[in-house]
């Protein structure tokens, strides 16, 4: 048995008419009884069909001027509805199937387990008058205040990759975006593409300005799990500020999705006690000094116009590279350790190189927070981390060699 929604309520209403009419005419002319008439334009088939079919929920702007705080704005606008219900609904339903129609949609009300007792029994005792205009009014006000939107009866297998990229928590407004209630789970939110279809002109050239529409619109780098308010939100009222949020979101996300691959080996310690280690040496001090002296073959993997990056990995590596080296030869039990750190690096690497959405300092900087995050290091060996990510560029685990 549906739930009681909006969708069930007008779906119940058409099947239950005297002559034919289609939901957008019922559902327009229920609107505009709530609504400043500067709203009415909006009311079209495109805006309408998705509520009809479950696919949105209700607009706030409709839910607020339905309980707007004005209580003279609200009368009035109840008694619009109410006129409307009264004269064009309860009147039209076809005398052959009045009666069932007021027994599946009791039915519906009682058997819906998210409507309060207190609730289902005042709707019960306004069903059993004589004034059928104010049953349906209390209905479809209430309807408009549930949810909408049909919930997922389960996840399927490209989702879950793009629900855990956002933590479960909706980006733009911080909701859940699973709950589970009485022993069911309820699945709150929609996939939303980042660079949406039927853009205007206009539009279209703000977002091309920022990026440009990918070469697969369905692909999964154009796609971001968002709550169902906020998705309904972006697909209606497009605006270049939230996609380049948005934009901003998934890179990150997707960042932090590649380096979490990476899976929990047993090497923590060893790095651990290796950036401590380097947190401590002086790099001034005779014991560095030997490896210094030691020539290093230059690094072509940077472009001499990031010289920021470049200048910090030439001096780690002059510095460290062959003390690093060095203290792995000699730990037996660190070097299969740091083997196995390393192609994992690597393929992490590798995993943001294809993506094509990362520069080499976003890359660079994203590893130092993972070792960081992986040895649960002190904000002070910072600079121990980055030293390590340092050699394995210069090791050639991380970017590739940029041709002479």
């Amino acid at each position: 048995m549906d739930s009681l929604c909006y969708s069930t309520f007008i779906n119940l209403v058409k099947e239950s008419y005297s002559y034919e009419i289609d939901l957008q005419t019922l559902g327009k002319e229920l609107f505009k009884t709530l609504t400043p008439e500067k709203m009415h334009k909006q009311f079209t088939a495109q805006y309408l069909s998705p509520l009809n079919t479950r696919e949105r929920d209700i607009p706030k702007p409709i839910r607020d001027f339905a309980m707007d705080p004005d209580l003279k704005l609200r009368a009035a606008r109840r008694a619009a509805c109410k006129e409307y219900c009264s004269k064009f609904i309860a009147q039209e339903i076809s005398p052959l199937l009045a009666d069932d129609f007021y027994y599946r949609l009791g039915v519906m009300i009682a058997n819906d387990d998210s409507i309060s007792p207190r609730k289902k029994r005042s709707l019960h005792e306004l069903s059993e008058g004589d004034d059928k205009g104010e049953y349906l009014t209390e209905v479809f006000l209430y309807a408009i205040s549930k949810r909408n939107k049909k919930g997922l009866t389960g996840l399927d297998e490209d989702t879950v990759p793009l629900l855990a990229e956002v933590d479960q928590i909706c980006p733009l407004c911080h909701k859940n975006l699973i709950q589970v209630a009485k022993g069911k789970t309820l699945y709150l939110f929609k996939v939303a593409r980042i660079y949406p279809e039927r853009l205007d002109t206009m539009t279209r050239q703000q977002f091309d300005a920022i990026k440009e529409k990918p070469k697969e619109p369905d692909g999964k780098h154009n796609k971001i799990c968002l709550c169902t308010e906020c998705a309904s939100a972006y697909l209606h009222d497009t605006k270049v500020e939230t996609y380049a949020r948005l934009l901003d979101i998934k890179r990150r996300a997707s960042r932090r999705g590649a380096l979490d691959t990476i899976e929990n080996y047993d090497y923590e310690g060893k790095i651990s006690a290796l950036l401590k280690k380097i947190a401590e040496i002086d790099p001034e001090g005779d014991l560095i000094s030997t490896f210094r002296m030691k020539p290093l073959d230059p690094c072509h993997k940077i472009p001499k116009s990031n010289y920021l990056l470049t200048r910090t990995i030439k001096d780690d590596n002059e510095v460290y590279f062959y003390y690093i080296r060095d203290r792995i030869s000699m730990m037996d039990e660190c070097v299969s350790s740091f083997r196995t750190i390393a192609s994992l690096i690597h393929a992490s690497f590798l995993k943001m190189k294809e993506n094509g959405e990362y520069s080499q300092d976003e890359i660079f900087y994203g590893l130092v927070d993972w070792l960081m995050k992986k040895t649960v290091s002190p904000e002070s060996e910072r600079r121990a981390a980055q030293v390590i990510v340092s050699y394995f560029v210069q090791s050639c685990e991380v970017f590739d060699e940029i041709p002479e």
